[in-house]
């Protein structure tokens, strides 16, 4: 479904789920469970049984994205957050995600590693020996070992 210019598809407005079949309205009350969940979202039990057979029916569809006014908030009891907090909650949110894509510090080594390449019972031929690290093995081995 999209508007005769060839713009964004219409999107379906319910105001209530449409009524399921009767073999899914079965299945989903055979849990007993729905009853307890429809009360804890003080929802009508034919109205939840009507929503979870809707989006079974409707695999892709996603929920509603639902806006409600700040007075229709305080009426429902939760105070609606002010201009500052929704802001800090973006700046937040934006450092969180640039905190996970940084590097992590860590470096790779600058020094070449160590090559074993013989056999065992052959001596390693060492190539390339750095300087600085065999003035601090001898300073750190002790006299008459090795």
């Amino acid at each position: 479904m999209s508007d005769e210019q060839g713009g964004a598809p219409e999107i379906e407005q319910l105001d209530a789920p449409p009524p399921i079949s009767a073999e899914l309205r079965a299945k989903i009350l055979s849990d007993p469970n729905v009853a307890k969940i429809a009360a804890e979202l003080k929802m009508d039990l034919e109205t939840f049984v009507n929503t979870v057979g809707y989006y079974m029916n409707n695999p892709g569809v996603e929920p509603a994205f639902l806006v409600v006014s700040d007075e229709n908030l305080k009426k429902m009891g939760v105070n609606p957050p002010t201009q500052e907090a929704i802001e800090a909650n973006v700046h937040q949110s934006v450092e969180a995600i640039k905190a996970g894509k940084a590097p992590s510090g860590y470096e790779a080594p600058r020094k070449k590693t160590v090559e074993l390449q013989a056999s065992a019972g052959e001596a390693v031929e060492v190539k390339d020996v750095d300087p600085d690290l065999e003035i601090s093995v001898k300073k750190l081995r002790p006299p008459g070992k090795f």
